[in-house]
């Protein structure tokens, strides 16, 4: 699951990096991957930006253990961190992959 995260936000911040040097119409919208960039260079801003939003989202995955754990048995369903585990690392991963596709769509 981890692997489907890192692979769509690689996708990602390649297609940036590459629609960035290929056009100049094109600018980064996110402010904080535009002040990374802007800051350590485009390639290294985004390789900051994969490893936040990787620590960031395994977080929030794993979370799901800490509210079984807190919350009364009858309020969380059985295998419930593993459903919100697994849900949250392939639907970042989808979307950041997603963001990938369309970011190389703006080359044609």
């Amino acid at each position: 699951m981890l692997a489907v995260l890192i692979g769509g936000k690689t996708l990602d911040a390649v297609s940036t990096v590459t629609v960035l040097h290929l056009r100049d119409d094109v600018f980064e919208s996110v402010w904080l991957t535009r002040t990374l960039m802007e800051t350590f260079g485009r390639v290294e801003g985004s390789l900051i930006t994969l490893v936040f939003a990787v620590i960031g989202v395994a977080i929030l995955a794993e979370s799901g253990l800490a509210i079984k754990r807190l919350l009364p048995d009858d309020w969380t369903p059985d295998g419930y961190p593993a459903a919100f585990r697994t849900t949250t690392y392939i639907a970042a991963g989808a979307w950041y992959g997603l963001l990938g596709v369309h970011n190389f769509l703006l080359l044609f």
